[in-house]
């Protein structure tokens, strides 16, 4: 006969089989080309690795578009 705690013990035995059988797929799922997860002190290591690059700007004396000195630019009109 089926009894209350049967059922449950059933239902329980089904989950944590399910979900060691996600977490072993999981698992063999993940190769050596992805990216493992950033953790926040990976992510503030990297942006103040980042510095970010200022260049000069100049006026273009025909069309008045502000360009990156040096870099070449057309007016177009």
């Amino acid at each position: 006969m089926l009894s209350l705690s049967k059922i449950l013990f059933t239902a329980l035995i089904v989950v944590v089989v399910w979900q060691g059988f996600k977490l072993f797929t999981r698992k063999n799922q993940v190769s050596g080309q992805e990216q493992p997860k950033q953790t926040a002190h990976d992510k503030k290591a990297k942006q103040q690795k980042q510095e970010a690059v200022a260049h000069d700007l100049e006026k273009c004396p025909k069309c008045g578009v502000y360009h990156a000195e040096g870099s070449a630019h057309v007016c177009e009109g």
